[in-house]
């Protein structure tokens, strides 16, 4: 027996990656920060190239405050302890402000962003607009998959995969492990290229387009392949052009790939630094125009992509389709591909604590990076702040970002 290999012959690295990758959702802490931390040796990756950094100044006077949350006053350490915090960034005005590290993150290594990605994925769709590689928004996306003509899919409109509206039947329930989205991370773990593609074209439809926000992760993995064809270029390479380098990104990034040498996967767990992404909130803010000055996103996109348009917005932490849970008290609704807070704030999230929240009124992104795991992992204090929250952090880190906004205010 070759011990390099399994008894079926596949090779064990393969075969170790593969499990341990497929069980995602099930992590337990353990397991979890380490694989965000190394998230690219995990997985199939396409590097996002940096360019020339543009680094960000650090204000002469760091910001430190306590905040209150739930009747008790809490510490910065407090919150990066319950709140299970790898990463803390808050920039005001360009100007960093307040900058933590935990769990063996540094300023030079990248975290997976988790679902944060549809937000990058919203802003390459803008810049593929203002390029004119794409003519509108109201383009039917059989424009550049016809392979979907005679699907579910036909009549969606590029509008309605980024408002999750496309009204295909889809589960996202990372509770269930026999749901759409498991089986996605399932074919993303053992490289299956082709796997999601056939997947979607199979699917039926649950409502008519354009009349019911779901959240739907299938869905944005057709924005890889529309923003492919629609720029000639590889979605890494033209992220790298139009956000990482205009930007002056300090550190390369990647994005996870659906197979070897495969489809960028624009729905989840790209990579970046903690810099890195406060410069996502940094672009938002500035209109679309980048630090180097250049116009990236069309005027007005900012403010289109940012207002809550999904139609019936009703979003459960388990799945159900169009029935309000504990997000519909939070958010006022939903974008394209941002969630949106009265107010006009506005944030890209992920599971297990990824958040990049933009504060026009402010002129200030919170950046808070983390690995929240599991409620069965979790002591019963960390239950009690969390039970409202499924795995994507908690009113405590709402608490913090309001009460430094108004801190950095003064």
């Amino acid at each position: 027996m070759n011990p390099a290999t399994t008894v079926t012959g596949e090779p064990v690295d393969q075969f170790m990656r593969r499990h341990l990758a497929g069980d995602f959702l099930l992590w337990s802490p353990n397991i979890q920060a380490d694989a965000f931390l190394n998230w690219d040796r995990i997985w199939a990756t396409r590097r996002i190239a940096a360019g020339a950094p543009r680094p960000l100044p650090v204000a002469a006077r760091p910001l430190d405050i306590t905040f209150d949350s739930g009747g008790r006053t809490y510490t910065l350490e407090e919150l990066m302890r319950w709140e299970f915090i790898s990463g803390l960034l808050l920039v005001k005005d360009g100007q960093v402000r307040l900058e933590r590290y935990a769990m063996d993150l540094t300023p030079e290594r990248c975290w997976q962003a988790s679902s944060m990605t549809k937000s990058l994925a919203s802003m390459l769709v803008g810049a593929a607009l203002h390029d004119g590689a794409i003519r509108s928004t109201e383009q039917e996306i059989t424009d550049w998959l016809p392979e979907f003509k005679g699907t579910a899919y036909a009549p969606v409109k590029l509008v309605d995969l980024l408002r999750m509206a496309s009204g295909v039947r889809w589960t996202e329930n990372t509770d269930d492990l026999r749901c759409d989205v498991a089986d996605y991370i399932r074919a993303i773990a053992a490289r299956k290229p082709g796997h999601i593609l056939d997947h979607l074209k199979k699917l039926p439809r649950a409502n008519p387009v354009g009349t019911q926000f779901y959240y739907n992760t299938g869905d944005t993995f057709l924005l890889g392949h529309i923003l492919k064809r629609a720029t000639g270029m590889t979605v890494a390479d033209y992220c790298a052009r139009k956000i990482w380098q205009p930007m002056g990104c300090e550190h390369d990034g990647y994005f996870l790939l659906d197979a070897d040498d495969g489809m960028e996967v624009m729905g989840s767990c790209n990579g970046a630094t903690l810099r890195d992404y406060a410069r996502w909130g940094l672009l938002m803010l500035a209109d679309g125009v980048a630090a180097n000055g250049e116009r990236i996103l069309p005027e007005g996109w900012v403010a289109e992509s940012t207002h809550a348009s999904a139609p019936n917005f009703a979003y459960d932490f388990y799945g159900a389709r169009g029935v309000p849970g504990k997000a519909g008290e939070i958010f006022s609704g939903y974008g394209y591909l941002w969630w949106t807070y009265a107010g006009g704030d506005y944030q890209a999230r992920g599971s297990y604590g990824q958040w990049v929240y933009v504060s026009p009124a402010h002129n200030a992104v919170a950046v808070l990076l983390g690995a929240v795991p599991r409620h069965v992992y979790m002591t019963p204090e960390e239950r009690a702040i969390h039970q409202d929250s499924s795995h994507s952090g908690s009113r405590l880190r709402l608490d913090f970002i309001r009460a430094a906004m108004r801190a950095m205010a003064r």
